[in-house]
């Protein structure tokens, strides 16, 4: 249905211009709220309706964007975009509209967000606001797609939501993060990508499995900390032997053939072992552990050192 009605503006970029509006959309409050901030961003509403706007020379035709909570307004002339290409506010717009304009109102019952299906899940968390069902929230996940998850919600930070059932995609690694100062979204997201750039690394997720259990972090930040750091641990998988060998070469930049003369002339295992010892390497469930700056204590309460 094509709604007319002329309005003129005297303070915008169309000043002087009749303005015909076709079509009235009625958004929740906070969408109107995302939308007024990003304008230029694309919107279902603008795509779904762009063709019911009518072209002629006699007026610009536009959409009028309404808040549903309050009586402001955007006209909208997309030009054939998804989104405001040209666009004025209109204050009390509300007050413009006739009895014979209907509002279409299908945009009050907010689409359940789509996240990026391409980025793998390394975590999920429920999200509980009152008076609405509950959310699965994804991580990691964009701006683009936890503001579109506050809009559903109604929610204007997600401080306002209760956060519960919090399930990490390797299930050992959410076990030994102990975490005392209850994380907000944007913490439990920024361990997600933290999370995802190691995830298919061969061997990374034993290795900051062993950080863990040996640094013991008290909280979510500390834990994310450690995980962009593992550049600063080595999770040991050869015996001591080959622990003493990598140790020499590393000592003296010997290379492989060096190291294959030496055999039988050198007492590796025992090297490696002193070497350990040296190096105060940690034992863990998930394999001894080294770091490298500063090296572990010799002797940390509750931290058993290799022997």
């Amino acid at each position: 249905m094509i709604i007319q009605a002329e309005l003129r503006r005297k303070q915008s970029e169309y000043e002087g211009e009749a303005c015909s509006v076709d079509k009235v959309i009625e958004l929740p409050a906070q969408r109107f709220k995302q939308f007024s901030r990003a304008l230029l961003a694309d919107y279902d509403f603008i795509a779904e309706n762009k063709n019911a706007i009518r072209h002629d020379e006699d007026a610009r035709h536009c959409l009028l964007i309404l808040d549903a909570d309050g009586t402001d307004g955007f006209l909208v002339d997309p030009q054939g975009y998804n989104y405001a290409r040209y666009s004025a506010f209109v204050p009390n717009a509300r007050s413009l509209l006739t009895l014979d304009m209907g509002i279409d109102r299908s945009y009050l019952s907010p689409v359940e967000p789509w996240r990026n299906e391409n980025r793998d899940e390394m975590l999920r968390v429920t999200l509980r606001v009152e008076g609405k069902p509950d959310y699965t929230l994804v991580l990691p996940a964009d701006e683009e797609y936890l503001d579109a998850v506050k809009a559903y919600l109604d929610i204007d930070a997600f401080a306002d939501a209760m956060l519960c059932d919090i399930h990490f995609k390797v299930p050992y690694i959410g076990e030994l993060i102990r975490d005392t100062d209850c994380p907000a979204v944007e913490d439990y997201n920024d361990f997600a990508e933290a999370l995802e750039d190691i995830w298919q690394k061969d061997g990374m997720l034993l290795t900051y499995a062993a950080v863990l259990e040996a640094e013991k972090p008290d909280t979510l930040h500390r834990a994310c900390e450690l995980l962009r750091n593992l550049d600063n641990y080595q999770r040991i998988t050869e015996d001591a032997y080959g622990y003493g060998q990598q140790r020499l070469q590393e000592t003296l930049g010997l290379d492989d053939e060096a190291i294959y003369e030496l055999d039988g002339y050198m007492d590796f295992e025992k090297y490696g072992q002193d070497c350990m010892e040296n190096d105060c390497v940690a034992k863990t469930e998930f394999g001894l552990l080294r770091r490298l700056d500063p090296p572990f204590p010799e002797q940390a309460q509750g931290q058993q050192m290799f022997q």
